[in-house]
């Protein structure tokens, strides 16, 4: 894999992601920096999120936010719970 130049963000988001009504210029909510890192050429959702999966930070139950504007990436998953 050849890494480039362009880079990669992982936010954890909060369980609630609304703090009631947003008239009037919005409530903020805190999500937090996780992870930054390169991207590799080819990639793609399936490769980044499998990768992300593998990392220490990811927790059951917990989403997460990945962007990298670069590659036209944006999108959220949900480490799924761990069976009782």
């Amino acid at each position: 894999m050849q890494i480039n130049d362009t880079m990669i963000y992982v936010y954890r988001l909060p369980a609630k992601l609304a703090d009631g009504f947003a008239f009037g210029g919005g409530n903020p909510i805190a999500f937090q920096n996780v992870d930054w890192f390169n991207g590799v050429e080819g990639m793609d959702r399936e490769m980044l999120e499998t990768h992300i999966r593998g990392k220490v930070y990811v927790k059951p139950g917990q989403t997460f936010l990945v962007m990298s504007p670069e590659n036209d990436l944006t999108f959220t998953f949900t480490q799924p719970e761990q069976p009782t």
